[in-house]
């Protein structure tokens, strides 16, 4: 009997010493800053079953520099840094991988997946590219800047879902974000009782802030605090209460140059109405008050640090999840502390998804259609101009 499942197990290891890996997806990262620095050092690689191809940047020194360092970890360097947008190569070592100033014949050869990392009016054109040259994509939000822009990427993605196989995951790591799966749960066991309301604050000791100094972080047509990082909770409370929850805003934004100017909001006051009958609601509409400040306008200055606040209240307790990825009771107890911000998973499901290892509708991918919900509120509030307006979805 010993031998016998000896000589079992023996097969089994020779079997699968045998069996053909699956090669790791090749991506091409287009853009070279912060948030793509992080993809390509820390989520692109063995973890993920995906490996950087190529560096593609208009500023042809900064993809140089990125290419540098991943050819560094792919032989074998580690990722030093104290903040995870500035990681890089403990050492220079191994051969750096190719890099572009565009997304190249070249750069689309050497890749199965398209990140797509940069300023958020360049998103359709390399969504587009991307999908032309038959590869899958993945997308940072916001997903567009404008809704005309991100309604064309919803059409694109999709019908090249439908006719091709490709797969586009956008990276809202509210969907993998264990505080929040937590809240969720909570609410939907009516830990909190009848819900009476919550709020969301953002507040930024300066903005841009310190890790993403671009210029057009500060300008309203693609940045601002809203966008950069208000698409985050709103697609999350999207997530907690059910797509298409926010029906209807209003809100009142500061922005410092006046209402015809270019720089970003510095500060929006609102309330954010959810549908009737949502997740543990009773009576009148859940409202959700907003208030994001920056400079000049903070109300709170958090021990020097910036803050990020979804708090929800209900008759019997209340639940606060802040900095992205914690979450305590109305008590201070901590239920979720610094949990993961959920980009691994982002890369990891679009894998599987192309990989086919996941059952038919099982894909907890972030869909560009999810995306576009969350910026349809943004733009609501955006436009408000102290008035309510109705949210329209698809």
């Amino acid at each position: 009997m010993v031998a016998q499942s000896l000589l079992t197990l023996f097969r089994r290891l020779r079997q699968s010493r045998g069996a053909p890996r699956m090669a790791a997806l090749r991506v091409a990262v287009v853009g070279a800053g912060s948030i793509s620095r992080e993809f390509a050092l820390q989520h692109f690689g063995p973890q993920t079953h995906t490996e950087v191809a190529c560096v593609v940047d208009v500023d042809e020194d900064r993809a140089k520099v990125l290419a540098a360092d991943v050819g560094s970890i792919q032989a074998g360097a580690a990722v030093t840094g104290d903040n995870k947008y500035k990681s890089k190569a403990v050492r220079q070592i191994g051969t750096p991988v190719p890099h572009f100033t565009g997304l190249t014949g070249s750069a689309l050869d050497s890749c199965d997946v398209v990140y797509v990392g940069t300023t958020p009016a360049s998103h359709l054109a390399l969504v587009s590219q991307a999908l032309a040259a038959g590869k899958h994509v993945i997308l940072e939000k916001p997903i567009s800047a404008s809704g005309e822009d991100a309604d064309a990427i919803v059409a694109a993605v999709e019908s090249a879902l439908a006719d091709r196989g490709l797969h586009t995951s956008l990276n809202i790591g509210m969907r993998w974000n264990a505080a929040l799966a937590r809240m969720r749960n909570e609410l939907a066991d009516q830990r909190l009782g009848a819900l009476r309301g919550g709020s969301l604050r953002l507040q930024f000791q300066t903005w841009p802030r310190a890790w993403q100094r671009q210029a057009w972080c500060a300008r309203r047509a693609e940045g601002g605090p809203l966008r950069e990082v208000g698409t985050h909770f709103l697609f999350g409370l999207h997530e907690l209460f059910g797509h298409g929850c926010v029906r209807r805003v209003m809100a009142s934004v500061v922005f410092p140059d006046g209402p015809e100017g270019s720089a970003a909001e510095q500060s929006v006051e609102g309330v954010l109405e959810l549908e009737a009958g949502c997740r543990g609601s009773e009576g009148p509409p859940v409202r959700i008050q907003l208030s994001v400040r920056t400079t000049g306008q903070l109300d709170l200055q958090a021990a020097g640090r910036d803050l990020y606040e979804l708090v929800v209240d209900g008759e019997l307790g209340s639940l606060k999840l802040f900095d992205f990825t914690s979450l305590e009771d109305g008590d201070g107890k901590t239920l979720v502390s610094e949990a993961a911000y959920g980009r691994q998973e982002c890369v990891q499901e679009l894998v599987a998804a192309v990989r086919g290892s996941e059952a038919v509708g099982a894909s907890r991918m972030v869909t560009a259609r999810e995306a576009r919900r969350a910026q349809r509120v943004l733009d609501a509030i955006l436009t408000s101009r102290g008035s309510w307006i109705s949210v329209s979805y698809d």
